[in-house]
């Protein structure tokens, strides 16, 4: 075959097209262009779009466990708290820049949130042990602070979110993580200094405890638990049965007490603050078969009413008040022994518990502990010579 040579070669390659038509081709190709380039950009954008909102769900989810670092500078006033955070005071009865957090949060519930809210409006904590083993885990099974899972705040322990822990321990490494600044130091230490004591009360009842019952079938659950009925029941066996003491059971009415001499055990319903402190103070002691209490209030209402205690040996919290001249501990094998002991040196004025109580607690002297410890943990406190722990009922 033969080939063209380059005559007829350029023949095909010489030929014109119009300008006009070359110009629309170029448009649409340019048409053709701009629309698919705008159509694969909105597929991505749209999947960006896509990855930033699951980004902005997945931050705000962070935000809601999390405190907010960058917020902690705001000035905010300090709040009025409720149960389980509470206020610090001053001096002068004015809120300090510091909040408490004294009780389980329980899982990641209303609490829980409600601890992030105030961390990140720039509030700082510190922990203080109020209730049961807080901040470990509980021995009381009718509750939720017994699992593991309910006292943590979303994922992590509460002494990660504090600056330093208040605590009623013998033994505190074994219920606060190491590394963080601690100080033996309870709300009980302020809250009985200022009820009035009148020492012309006569002595009505030979003791005096504080049991609560659950419900009216009279069955032991969570309070029965908390107040040790099992151990108080056999205190009061010994000192109606074998000892011949009269008592009053506050908070157990209708239940039944199993002694022989039932004209010697008193029981009530529930009494008022005001009242409870005027028996207490009609009393020659006060007895707490507590175990899992957190430093009980009820034991320095009692030494400020100046009646000695009873104190069980393992009782948790509260171990620091008893003393030669507060009162005795027991243990269930050495009621008799530990009571009449009690009784004699009640008899013979050994003891001087309101004095001891005045003289190494309240404002002036824990107020002082206080006010350094937290000084010294966060410079930014307010000014003040002394910082207490709001008295609440909860």
């Amino acid at each position: 075959m033969k080939l063209p040579d380059l005559k007829e070669f350029k023949k095909y390659l010489d030929f014109k097209i119009d300008k006009n038509i070359l110009w629309v081709l170029l448009g649409c190709l340019f048409i053709i262009a701009l629309l698919l380039y705008l159509y694969f950009r909105e597929d991505k954008d749209k999947d960006k779009d896509k990855d930033k909102d699951k980004d902005k769900d997945k931050d705000k989810d962070k935000d809601k466990e999390q405190p907010d670092k960058s917020n902690n500078e705001k000035v905010v006033e300090v709040p009025d708290v409720k149960w389980p955070f509470l206020n610090l005071k001053d001096e002068n009865n004015k809120k300090v820049n510091m909040l408490v957090i004294r009780g389980y949060l329980e899982n990641d519930g209303d609490h829980s949130k409600k601890f992030i809210e105030y961390l990140n409006q720039g509030f700082k904590f510190i922990g203080c042990s109020s209730h049961l083993s807080f901040p470990r885990l509980c021995n009381n099974t009718h509750g939720e602070c017994h699992k593991g899972d309910n006292i943590k705040v979303f994922g992590k322990d509460i002494e990660d979110y504090v600056l330093g822990w208040c605590h009623c321990f013998r033994e505190p490494e074994k219920y606060i993580k190491s590394g963080i600044p601690k100080l033996l130091i309870s709300e009980s230490d302020f809250n009985a200094e200022n009820w009035n004591y009148d020492p012309n009360l006569p002595k009505i009842y030979d003791y005096i405890t504080i049991q609560p019952k659950d419900n009216d079938k009279c069955e032991i659950k969570w309070l029965g638990e908390i107040k040790n009925w099992a151990l108080t029941e056999k205190c009061i066996k010994v000192f109606s049965d074998e000892l011949g003491l009269k008592g009053l059971i506050v908070g157990r009415d209708g239940c039944p007490v199993n002694i022989k001499n039932k004209d010697l055990a008193e029981t009530s319903g529930f009494i008022n603050h005001t009242e409870l402190m005027k028996r207490i103070n009609q009393s020659r002691f006060f007895l707490c078969p507590h175990i899992e209490d957190a430093s009980p209030r009820t034991l320095t209402e009692s030494l400020a009413m100046n009646t000695p205690v009873f104190v069980n040996k393992d009782i948790l919290g509260g171990w620091k008040y008893v003393n030669d001249k507060t009162g005795v501990f027991f243990t269930e094998s050495t009621i008799k022994e530990s009571a009449t002991t009690l009784m004699n040196n009640i008899k013979n004025n050994v003891y001087s518990p309101r004095e001891y109580y005045l003289n190494n607690h309240g404002l002036k002297n824990s107020g002082k502990q206080l006010r350094d410890f937290l000084k010294s943990i966060n410079p930014d406190l307010n000014d003040c010579k002394y910082v207490r722990f709001e008295v609440s009922t909860g």
